[in-house]
């Protein structure tokens, strides 16, 4: 098809004429198949009726129509049957149509059918057995041969001649001949396509447009800088150009440009990130806000010399206003030249055995008992994860005893990596030229708008411009707290956040400018240091805040170290031990060779980056940097490099021809660039990481209650909102109750206490954050909106009769505090509920004009809330509030258990570091992360978080643990684990676990056995 023939997922019969009619005819051909009105008709043997329809289509789309004849030898006179492809020939012949031959494919082989029928009961949400399933397992890829068998026994069952199969078989061939597209011809394979100039509003040659805008960039980024570095920066900046032009691609630098113009035109933050960030272009251009000369990025590494299709420059938005962008996108360049992308999303593991476990009929409990504790391995390797992991031991159980459990596993190692459906791709926008809809079919997305039904691998050799916004929690969340920030603290923004109060980044209304803070903020450092980072940028979890306490970070640069070392190669690759030893002067740096010490200086003398290689190949070889990119890419395919490295750089000789590098050198050169290959990381990508890191953790240092009601409204983090309110409660800034008065559909920050002086920062105890009613389960957004525009309520009565909630959340909204300010002075939780209860117990809600039923509704209603009902329970309250909100509020969960704990001895995770290292202790809390990365050892590690209320304990399980541990890896929520301290840095501690149990449990076996007052209770609980 043509055109715009693809901009919606399906053509009506309607439209059809006017979508496949060209001028020479017909540009598309429509099958008519078993499950056609066509083919309806004939299984109904209403064969008149059916040649009418032919007919009909035939006037509609002349030369456009072929029947589509299958036989998978079904029960005679069903659909598909051989009966049925026979009359579809004959009425194929009788018309005048051409009639193909297809096996109307679901699977590769026959085997296969058992999968589709799994697949089947997924689509239809039903068990297998409900629904009509297909007939028989015919439909397979049948080889050549077979399906010329079928051709003739279809012919044969017909009232034609055997020329009928070869005809149909001829005219098969010929439909799947008009099929084909050329790559080059057809589609321009690998020719960039970008909107049309004018749609950039580009006027002129793009290479020139590009060139201006450049050097204007090369002003304002760096005006005050000295005539040598402004020739060096132009310098680089006509080299960048040279190249980008070279390949025809100022269009796309333009297009990118213009995109990111019109985001910051919304006053939407974006950043960009990947290895766009080491292009001085992108910088000049405010692409990306990392300065590449500062970092020592290279272009190369993102852009070499080589490159045939369009490079990616990534960019990620506000997460909350990810689709307006989308909007905004098709708004300015039109819905002919844009669409999204989309995703074939594939079972793992978990999808696997709940789509399995309901084609079986199986019960919601049973299906919860397997997919629950199915943790981060492959839907195919199943059944040897039963044999090995032992939080699987109940499952390998019910797999020997129960056939339905066995028969589950052989159907999920069935559905691994198979298409579970199409869904938006999270970050992908396509802009091409306006024939985009000719290139690409599309269907709706959920969003409303076009979505390409290409995968993104397509994309690149397609020629399309791929452009990756994706939406960031952390850039709403650090957006919200620049909102909060300026609304609270207004004229005094900077010397609240103890800054100089003429710092050029804050402006005169109170808002900061965070693009342009300075990194070498020392409180920022220190705060990193403590390794205290919830909240922070990439830098949180578990083993980024052992590694954090580590290094102790003091620079930019360790901030992109940290960032880069902290993944599966360079920790399988053994650089983070030589990095850390000569960062803190327990060893020199050992730099290869001497000349390499001035780019081997920011990693001290560590190879880390591939940034690094390409200085090496270019130093010791002698080739340009693009050309050691591309050395560095065949680095990891080939092994036949190695005698071209070492003729070449024993060639490279100095001014006076004598030998830059011994044999020697040679040697360890080449054994470091050899071991490098999957284990480096790209600089771009670190720097480009380490902009949102530290921006994160300069406004959770200078302002933490803004901050941090920001990541509670977006939520970007690992962690639950539990912890961040842990985390609120340590750094002194009070958590203020659900109020239907105060709070909101975000958590803002609230002033509770005036400035000390006007010139005075922020204490802790000054702001505050109130939490916000969307947390509340089962809250709708009418409901909240009710809430929002009838504000103020004077009374409970008032507020059920104007806000008008639910029966079912006004109780809800009573059990977590919400309407306690209503209550009226000494008044309880208790008593409040009792007033709910009465006001839901009548039939009916009074209206507002219904004057008759007003008495109870008078302005003191004081006297109308029970008084001395029995309050509620600090257990009570901290179970309504985890039920409801998912967090407790009033007191933390862990402090129900606090006399068993204090009897068995447990250490709260805020004195963990008062211990010392290899010291035996106990932690309990809730869980709150699991981690399994991959480790060098190739064993697995499981990584589990508590927070108890006081912070968070990191427990390390290895293999024995793990053993002891089983079940309870991976399904126990709160947990009690024993283990020996270990010290990681000055300020980070953990655990290496020896067991853990489950803390209910614990309890009531405590409970128990404190009642019968016999033995050491304790000791006893937790015996090996």
């Amino acid at each position: 098809m043509s055109g715009s023939a693809n901009s919606v997922a399906t053509i009506s019969r309607a439209r059809i004429r006017a979508f496949l009619m060209g001028d020479d005819g017909a540009t598309g051909t429509v099958l008519l198949g078993p499950d056609s009105d066509v083919g309806r008709a004939v299984t109904a043997g209403e064969h008149a009726r059916a040649a009418a329809l032919l007919a009909d289509w035939k006037t509609e789309l002349p030369g456009g129509v072929v029947i589509e004849v299958v036989c998978h030898f079904t029960e005679p006179g069903e659909s598909r049957s051989l009966r049925h492809a026979a009359r579809m020939l004959e009425l194929a012949d009788a018309a005048g149509v051409p009639a193909i031959l297809t096996n109307a494919v679901r699977y590769r082989d026959p085997d296969g059918a058992v999968t589709a029928d799994v697949l089947d009961a997924a689509g239809h949400l039903a068990a297998l057995g409900s629904f009509e399933p297909q007939p028989n397992a015919q439909a397979w890829l049948k080889p050549p041969d077979e399906m010329r068998a079928v051709a003739h026994r279809i012919a044969s069952g017909s009232s034609l001649d055997r020329r009928a199969a070869e005809e149909m078989l001829a005219a098969t061939e010929v439909l799947a001949d008009r099929c084909r597209l050329d790559p080059d011809t057809d589609l321009g394979w690998r020719t960039a396509k970008v909107p049309e100039l004018s749609a950039i509003g580009v006027d002129g040659d793009p290479n020139q447009v590009l060139q201006r805008r450049a050097e204007a960039g090369v002003t304002e980024r760096f005006g005050d800088v000295s005539m040598a570095q402004r020739e060096k920066i132009e310098r680089r900046m006509r080299d960048e150009l040279h190249t980008i032009t070279g390949f025809g691609f100022a269009s796309y630098f333009l297009t990118v440009a213009d995109v990111s113009q019109m985001m910051r035109d919304l006053r939407v933050r974006n950043a960009a990130r990947g290895s766009g960030a080491g292009s001085l272009i992108t910088y000049l251009l405010r692409i990306s806000n990392v300065d590449p000369l500062e970092h020592d990025l290279l272009f190369e590494r993102f852009l070499g010399n080589k490159r045939e299709t369009l490079p990616d420059i990534d960019i990620d938005v506000e997460s909350a206003r990810r689709h307006e962008v989308y909007r905004a996108i098709f708004d300015r360049y039109g819905s002919n030249r844009v669409t999204l992308m989309s995703m074939q999303s594939t079972y793992r593991a978990r999808g696997a055995v709940r789509d399995a476990g309901l084609a079986l009929g199986l019960d919601d409990e049973q299906i919860d008992l397997v997919a629950n504790n199915v943790w981060r391995f492959n839907a195919r390797d199943f059944r040897g994860a039963l044999a090995e992991k032992p939080e699987l031991r109940e499952i390998a159980e019910l797999v020997r005893s129960n056939d339905q459990i066995d028969l589950l596993v052989d159907l999920t190692e069935r559905l691994d990596r198979l298409p579970r459906h199409i869904s938006m791709h999270p970050c992908g926008v396509i802009l091409g030229d306006s024939d985009l809809l000719s290139m690409t079919p599309v269907q709706p997305s959920g969003m409303g708008l076009p979505m390409s039904q290409f995968d993104k691998h397509d994309m690149n050799d397609a020629g399309l411009l791929k452009l990756d916004v994706l939406g960031v929690r952390m850039q709403s969340s650090m957006a919200f707290a620049l909102d909060e920030i300026q609304r609270v603290n207004g004229t005094r923004t900077a010397v609240a956040g103890a800054l100089p109060v003429d710092v050029p980044y804050v402006n005169r209304q109170g808002r900061v400018e965070l693009d342009a803070i300075p990194h070498d903020d020392e409180p920022t450092y220190e705060a990193i240091r403590t390794t205290h980072t919830l909240g922070m940028f990439q830098i949180e979890s578990p083993g980024q805040r052992e590694l954090i306490g580590k290094m102790q970070p003091d620079q930019y640069e360790d901030l992109i170290a940290d960032i880069s070392l902290f993944r599966p190669g360079p920790m399988k690759g053994n650089m983070i031990a030589p990095f850390l030893d000569t960062k803190h002067g327990f060893q020199q740096p050992d730099y290869l060779h001497p000349s390499f010490a001035p780019f081997l200086q920011d990693s001290y003398g560590v190879v880390i980056y591939h940034e690094h290689v390409l200085r090496i190949l270019n130093a010791t070889m002698g080739v340009s940097l693009a050309e050691a990119d591309e050395i560095r890419r065949a680095m990891e395919k080939r092994t036949d490099l190695e005698e071209r490295f070492r003729r070449e750089t024993a060639e490279n000789r100095d001014e006076k021809g004598r030998r830059r590098f011994t044999d020697k050198e040679i040697d360890r050169i080449w054994g470091v660039l050899k071991g490098f290959g999957s284990f480096g990381f790209c600089k771009a990508h670190g720097a480009a990481f380490a902009l949102p890191t530290y921006q994160s953790a300069w406004l959770k240092t200078h302002y933490p209650a803004e901050f941090l009601a920001g990541i509670l409204t977006h939520d970007p983090g690992m962690y639950p909102k539990r912890l961040l309110l842990t985390e609120a409660k340590r750094m002194g800034i009070p958590v203020l109750p659900l109020d239907v008065n105060a709070s909101s559909e975000v958590y803002h920050v609230e002033r509770i206490k005036p400035p000390r002086t006007p010139v005075a920062r922020t204490y802790p105890g000054e702001l505050g954050i109130r939490l916000s009613l969307v947390d509340v389960q089962g809250i709708n957004e009418h409901e909240l909106t009710r809430i929002l525009e009838n504000r103020p309520y004077t009374s409970i009565a008032d507020f059920y009769q104007r806000a008008t909630p639910s029966r079912r959340l006004f109780e809800r909204l009573g059990q977590v505090g919400a309407l306690d300010s209503l209550g009226g002075e000494g008044r309880t939780r208790g008593d409040v509920l009792a007033r709910i209860r009465q006001l839901i117990g009548r039939a009916s809600r009074p209206k507002p004009t219904d004057a008759a039923n007003q008495l109870d509704f008078d302005v003191d209603e004081s006297s109308s809330v029970p008084l001395g009902t029995p309050d509620v329970s600090a257990r009570e309250r901290i179970s309504d509030e985890l039920d409801i909100l998912s967090m407790e509020v009033s007191e933390h969960v862990i402090e129900s258990y606090r006399p068993m704990l204090d009897d068995l001895g447990v250490t709260r995770a805020a004195d963990l570091l008062d211990n010392w290292n290899g010291t035996t202790v106990l932690v309990a809390g809730i869980r709150i992360a699991t981690q399994t990365p991959p480790m060098k050892s190739g064993k697995r590690v499981v990584f589990i978080s508590l927070d108890d209320g006081s912070g968070c304990s990191d427990a390390t399980f290895f293999e024995e643990a793990q053993q002891r541990a089983g079940p309870l890896l991976f399904g126990t929520r709160l947990m009690l684990i024993q283990g020996r301290t270990r010290r990681t840095g000055e300020r980070g501690i953990s655990l290496e676990a020896d067991n853990a149990w489950d803390l209910k449990q614990l309890w009531r076996d405590w409970q128990a056995q404190h009642a019968s007052g016999t033995g050491d209770v304790a000791g006893e609980l937790i015996s090996p």
